[in-house]
């Protein structure tokens, strides 16, 4: 079968069957060549401006040598790898790689900056299940003769509905999953590290990601099946995980990122549904696929110039800060936990002193996820929290911080040196 090559700057050749090349031609697939992996970043790092097409294509990658490595590992560690017998291994490797390919189809214009305007609580993997199991894809993904539901389920977990458990393995679709989503090596994960760091240059130094998925393994716990890890490369884990903390510090919590961020929810919320963005409906986006795939950056990008020039149209207040660099400064920033009482204070008293519209109060958290998992040693499987006092004792990655529009900011900072003067001599 004939095989095409993609030239990627993260991983080298990225290699396609004849097949997966017609689900990278869909539609929905395509589209992610409009959507700006990390929104607003290339205003604070230049050359943060690659898409999410680059990072699905990097993600299929992963995902097909980490399935490689668990066949591999299974005889190298017969004793204890649990690769299950009678799958049919060729069809589910289909299915992995189709859904890493797949699982960020259902992202919003500049990717999680303004999420919150899905309609009904739902989220961009509700869309990637719906997507995924939709006629948009129905074509390709026959050519490629796997089921959509089990696509849908390796690429979003419980937002794909549901997908065919084979009898008597349970935990193998979760586990397939894990290789696209996991918390600890998932290669949506690993891509996006490497690859944000790479193009924003903000973090020097990353992580040995090919002895990561190199090492990976399947091993049978109380629960059915789960991806683990052999001993040796517990190391790389370690350090993926500090990557992370990394680029949250310096990137994706970067203030001028967030601040931006907050400007552009409050431009989509006036916009869209007007005539200026028909894609969306009032005050938010819309639900249907139809509109969703309608609607990329290029759209955004274009209602914000016009909306900056225009003081008559929905959003002129924030396209104009978007447009010109005259977002809100930072005032005060906490690395305390969020909710702890000074930030807060600070904001609230701000608010009574400046007016509640040039003030924006911003806590944010990333709190560890599933730092847990097994850990394939010379004494057997055991915990990798046991073997590792970082993964026990990474804390959460948290800030808040306290904006305030730039036409009192000298005002305001003035204000704040007083007040903080004073309360230390109180």
């Amino acid at each position: 079968m004939r095989q095409h090559e993609i030239k990627d700057p993260i991983h080298g050749f990225v290699r396609l069957s004849q097949p997966e090349r017609l689900l990278l031609d869909s539609a929905p697939v395509q589209r992610l060549r409009h959507i700006h992996q990390l929104a607003y970043s290339g205003h604070v790092y230049p050359g943060a401006t690659h898409r999410r097409f680059e990072h699905s294509l990097g993600v299929m990658h992963l995902a097909g040598l980490a399935f490689d490595a668990l066949l591999r590992n299974a005889e190298r560690w017969a004793g204890a790898a649990a690769l299950p017998s009678g799958l049919d291994l060729p069809y589910w490797r289909r299915v992995l790689r189709a859904a890493a390919l797949l699982h960020d189809v259902g992202h919003l214009p500049f990717s999680h900056a303004a999420e919150d305007l899905l309609p009904d609580g739902q989220s961009h993997e509700d869309l990637s299940g719906r997507l995924i199991v939709s006629a948009f894809l129905d074509a390709p993904l026959a050519a490629l003769e796997v089921d959509p539901h089990d696509v849908a389920l390796v690429a979003v977990g419980a937002h794909g509905g549901a997908g065919r458990e084979p009898e008597a393995e349970a935990g193998w679709l979760a586990a397939l999953s894990s290789l696209v989503t996991g918390d600890a090596f998932g290669a949506d994960r690993i891509d996006y590290l490497l690859r944000d760091a790479y193009h924003s240059g903000a973090v020097l130094g990353t992580f040995d990601a090919a002895r990561l998925v190199d090492r990976l393994v399947l091993l049978r716990g109380p629960a059915g099946l789960e991806v683990g890890l052999h001993g040796g490369a517990l190391q790389a884990a370690e350090a993926l995980l500090t990557t992370r903390d990394a680029l949250y510090e310096g990137l994706y919590f970067h203030p001028v990122r967030r601040i931006y961020d907050h400007h552009l929810g409050m431009f989509l919320r006036d916009a869209l549904g007007t005539p200026l963005l028909p894609q969306g409906e009032a005050g938010g986006f819309s639900g249907r696929l139809e509109r969703h795939l309608a609607l990329t950056d290029n759209e955004v990008f274009a209602a914000i110039r016009l909306a900056n020039l225009d003081p008559g149209l929905p959003g002129h207040r924030w396209a104009r800060r978007l447009e010109r660099r005259e977002h809100y400064r930072l005032l005060y920033r906490s690395r305390q936990q969020p909710g702890a009482p000074l930030a807060r204070q600070i904001a609230v008293a701000a608010r009574e002193r400046f007016g509640p519209a040039q003030v924006v109060y911003d806590p944010v958290e990333r709190r560890p996820g599933r730092l847990d998992f097994p850990l394939l040693g010379r004494g057997g499987v055991e915990s990798a929290q046991a073997s590792s006092r970082l993964l026990r004792d990474l804390p959460p990655v948290s800030a808040e911080y306290v904006f305030i529009a730039p036409e009192v900011r000298d005002e305001a900072r003035l204000w704040l040196r007083d007040e903080l003067r004073d309360a230390g001599t109180r």
